[in-house]
């Protein structure tokens, strides 16, 4: 429960790499999100490069401050999944767990 009590948004960031470790944890974090028939529609995309993480920033004006980050996690669903019209909502409970484990 801490963690979701103690949440924060960061719009700022240092410009360092994120250890390939600490990235690991919060995808495996998404992967363990429970799904509609375990059908875990989701794919995580880590974007490092700094070309496509700017491209990125200006798909949305939500990810105007992504523009500097060190690491980009692009969240898909797919489409061919047993309930397809649920995997918005499988996709956001992957991402919540994301958010969680980067406390």
């Amino acid at each position: 429960m801490n963690a979701i009590f103690t949440r924060t948004s960061v719009r700022k960031f240092e410009d360092r790499p994120v250890e390939k470790e600490k990235i690991e944890n919060v995808l495996q974090a998404g992967f363990v999100a429970p799904s509609a028939g375990n059908q875990q529609p989701w794919e995580f995309y880590v974007v490092t490069k700094r070309e496509m993480i700017e491209e990125l920033s200006r798909t949305s004006p939500y990810a105007v401050a992504a523009a500097k980050a060190p690491v980009v996690l692009v969240i898909a669903a797919r489409t061919d999944v047993i309930f397809p019209t649920i995997t918005d909502i499988d996709c956001a409970i992957a991402t919540e767990n994301l958010w969680l484990e980067l406390e």
